[in-house]
């Protein structure tokens, strides 16, 4: 087929998306229309321009002849979409969503974190997504419920960047702790993690490893305290040194009480931290719930391409593969705008001018007068025309009916009983 316009957006996007095994003629041998990696395209496709069915990207390759050049084919059924899903190969899908992330930290631009001295914080948290009742035989948490988890671990490279490293994903009755170790790594980083990940085995084996880590910690978390300090701020009410009994390392223990009187315990075995450091490293954790609500949102993870464990598990790396290339097209051609502001713009430049986009994101926006004292209009008479049969009535006419009816009710319960 002819060559790609390179400008267009769609494959600005895709041309960061490495080749791997899933592009190898001899992986893809008994092909006959499509091949495993363009497979992986038609659905990164899917989710950045919301085609929310099979029939749906059908339609969607056959409207765009250049995407069709990039797919190399201009015809692929439905049902072929569907199965080819399937029939892909999740460890490749795991390996090209890692090959990303090494390509992420390879583009110059602010990775310096949000305090150097506590230095780059990795988040790891998991989501459940619900799924219909077709898949009560294999992932039900209940009798009348079923859902997956993906345990995902993000890095928040600066205020303006937030990334997805790694993920696994899991029947819905997997506890977050029993997937932490798939996606936590001696790196450095300082890993920062709620209540569901606070078990004295896996803070032994974090110590072990020289994983450096934040935890918040029930309110029973049983632990011998060391040495006490005087706590400098006002909101702590506990700074101490602490053992968790099951290793000879020392822990920091602060608790603190937010705004809201919410207590917090928190555990980190980074002792060279301040109390203000340690709260506010944790208070960054709401990066990643932000992220799960905007995953959830906005790619649509929770609609499904696919009722077979393996079809979900492609669709939900595709999704994150997705997210990844969006945040690395942006810190390439839009290092000022946020992730989510380049996405939810994708859509309709995606078959346009990489120039176009560009120039709406980057224009210049008035600035706002601030609130102004709006002018009291006077009422408008509604017009209902002449076809309509038309018996105007308002919410008052209930409201004050109602409370006739419990003022009846409230009266024959005052009247004496003969």
């Amino acid at each position: 087929m002819k060559s790609v316009n390179q400008n267009l957006v769609f494959r600005q996007l895709l041309s960061n998306l490495p080749e791997n095994i899933l592009a190898c003629p001899i992986m893809n041998y008994d092909a006959k229309k499509i091949t495993d990696f363009s497979i992986v395209k038609v659905f990164i496709m899917a989710n950045v321009a919301q085609w929310k069915s099979h029939r749906q990207i059908e339609a969607g390759i056959q409207a765009e002849p250049e995407f069709q050049k990039e797919i190399e084919t201009d015809f692929i059924s439905h049902s072929q979409i569907s199965r080819r899903l399937i029939q892909l190969n999740t460890a490749h899908l795991v390996e090209l969503f890692s090959r990303l992330a090494v390509l992420f930290w390879r583009i110059k631009g602010d990775t310096k974190g949000l305090n150097a001295n506590v230095g780059p914080i990795r988040i790891i948290d998991g989501t459940y997504v619900k799924l219909p009742s077709d898949a009560l035989s294999w992932t039900a948490v209940s009798k009348d419920s079923a859902g997956i988890k993906l345990h995902v671990r993000i890095v928040v490279a600066s205020a303006n960047s937030v990334y997805p490293e790694k993920m696994i994903p899991s029947t819905g009755n997997v506890a977050d702790s029993d997937a932490v170790n798939h996606i936590i790594d001696a790196d450095g980083a300082l890993y920062i993690m709620d209540r569901g990940y606070a078990h004295k085995t896996k803070m032994g084996g974090w110590m072990e490893r020289k994983v450096h880590f934040l935890v918040r910690a029930r309110k029973n978390f049983s632990m011998e305290t060391l040495k006490s300090y005087a706590p400098t701020q006002e909101n702590v009410l506990r700074n101490e040194l602490v053992s968790i009994l099951t290793r000879e390392e020392p822990l920091r223990y602060i608790e603190f009480v937010d705004d809201k009187g919410t207590h917090f315990h928190l555990l980190t075995n980074r002792l060279d931290l301040s109390e203000e450091e340690i709260m506010e490293a944790y208070r960054n954790r709401w990066y990643i719930e932000l992220f799960f609500k905007w995953l959830k949102q906005h790619v649509k993870i929770d609609h499904l391409f696919s009722k077979s464990p393996i079809g979900i598990w492609n669709q939900m790396y595709i999704a994150l593969i997705t997210v990844a290339l969006t945040e690395i097209m942006r810190r390439i051609h839009l290092p000022k705008r946020t992730l989510w502001t380049l996405f939810s713009n994708l859509k309709p430049y995606l078959f346009k001018s990489i120039r176009k986009i560009l120039s709406y994101l980057n224009r210049k926006k008035r600035k706002s007068k601030g609130r102004q004292k709006v002018p009291k209009t006077k009422e408008k008479l509604l017009q209902y025309g002449d076809v309509a049969i038309a018996s105007p009535i308002d919410k008052d006419h209930f409201i004050e009916k109602e409370k006739k009816k419990k003022a009846l009710e409230k009266n024959k319960k005052q009247q004496p009983i003969k």
